[in-house]
């Protein structure tokens, strides 16, 4: 039996706590004892770091936990003597830059000389960063990772790849690829970004392919998000109702920061009322506080895209949308936009554009998918819907 909870007294400060650790709605995860899921993209990352000559390409949808996967691949190869460094690129950002921070991440030994002729010789820290000249190409960054090795495996990762912008950069990392692959088998670099496909992220792919393995990111399953949620509440030493979690993984629509939050305010909202056990009750209570806490341009694209065309339609439409079911990328079609006597078509090619908000994207001319631009809008949408008594929480359990 579970000891009975006061306010203010250790029990309770304590779970608290055990929350805020357990559960990361604003960060990657970074540690592998609170990482959920993924296991066959992890697999995947593991064997190739294991493999000779292989590199690989992280992609999918922005918010599906590409960087917490990366960031937990690097942590468990380190332990297992793999030498890693990851970095994160920006607009800033060109191919000499980011091979720069990435190696300022890793510090080897030079001995250096004494003063004077009976100077002692003596050991110094640096970073591999000062091993790469001004203008480095490629087969500098070889020698580079070839002289920190020391007979080690490498892995480097470089997150947020899409935002490298200039096309001659990414042709100069395919070609990094295919240096290493030829000249430095034990060296692996992983790329991530945020893309539909390999051919968004790096130039000259097909060039490389033998080389590089790729791992889509699609969105997280029920079951993983189910996991995600219980095994928070569970270091936290409380546990959880089967329908509040359901609801929890439906509303956060493959999104692990929408479970990561959920889980966090709705086991907060047991433990003010002093119980151990999660309700379906505290999962919605929780909800009113997330769409309190959910970005600014989330609320204002969501505002702009039913309340500034004068038709209150609008707003149906976008819940529809939310709870239309998708494809591993989130599209939709029209028929799958359920709202009875209602034609969508028109409403989700205005949705498209800018005039209202560019609050979907559109693929395709005769038989046009849609998805929503900003994945984080749709468990928005569906918050909205279920505080606002659109949506019942059975609804969402389907």
């Amino acid at each position: 039996m579970s000891p009975r909870l006061k306010r203010g007294e250790p029990e309770q400060v304590e779970r608290l706590q055990a929350l805020s650790q357990a559960f990361r709605p604003a960060a990657p995860i970074d540690r592998q004892s609170l990482f959920s899921g993924r296991t066959r993209q992890l697999g995947d990352l593991f064997g190739v770091a294991d493999q000779a000559g292989q590199h690989a390409v992280v992609y999918g949808e922005r918010g599906v936990g590409k960087t917490s996967l990366v960031s937990v691949a690097a942590e468990v190869l380190g332990a297992a003597g793999v030498l890693t460094a990851r970095t994160t690129c920006d607009r800033s950002d060109d191919y000499e830059s980011v091979w720069k921070k990435a190696l300022g991440e890793v510090q080897f030994t030079v001995t250096k000389p004494g003063v004077g002729f009976a100077g002692e010789t003596r050991d110094v820290r640096v970073a591999a960063s000062s091993l790469l000249a001004d203008d480095a190409t490629p087969h500098d960054v070889r020698r580079g990772l070839q002289a920190i090795a020391g007979g080690r495996r490498v892995a480097i990762f470089v997150d947020e790849f899409d935002r490298l912008a200039g096309a001659d950069d990414r042709l100069l990392f395919a070609d990094t690829i295919k240096t290493l692959s030829d000249e430095l088998p034990d060296a692996t670099v992983v790329l991530v970004g945020v893309a539909d496909d390999v051919e968004q992220l790096i130039a000259e792919h097909q060039s490389i392919e033998r080389a590089l393995v790729q791992i889509h990111m699609p969105r997280m399953s029920s079951d993983e998000l189910a996991q995600v949620v219980t095994g928070g509440i569970e270091r936290a030493r409380l546990t959880i109702a089967r329908d509040a979690v359901d609801t929890i993984a439906r509303l956060a629509q493959g999104l692990p920061h929408y479970a990561h939050l959920l889980g966090q305010l709705s086991a907060r909202n047991a433990l003010e009322d002093l119980r151990t056990n999660v309700r379906l009750g505290d999962v919605e209570d929780a909800v009113a506080e997330a769409i309190e806490k959910t970005q600014q341009t989330v609320r204002e694209t969501y505002r702009r895209a039913t309340e500034e065309n004068g038709d209150a339609l609008y707003s149906k439409i976008v819940l529809a949308c939310a709870l239309a079911e998708s494809d591993e990328y989130g599209f939709f079609t029209v028929a799958d936009v359920r709202l009875p006597d209602v034609d969508a078509s028109s409403y989700l090619e205005a949705l498209a554009e800018p005039s209202h908000g560019s609050l979907l994207q559109r693929r395709g001319e005769a038989r046009p998918r849609y998805r929503f631009v900003n994945p984080l809008l749709q468990p928005y949408v569906l918050m909205r819907g279920l505080a606002e008594g659109d949506v019942a929480p059975e609804a969402l359990r389907r």
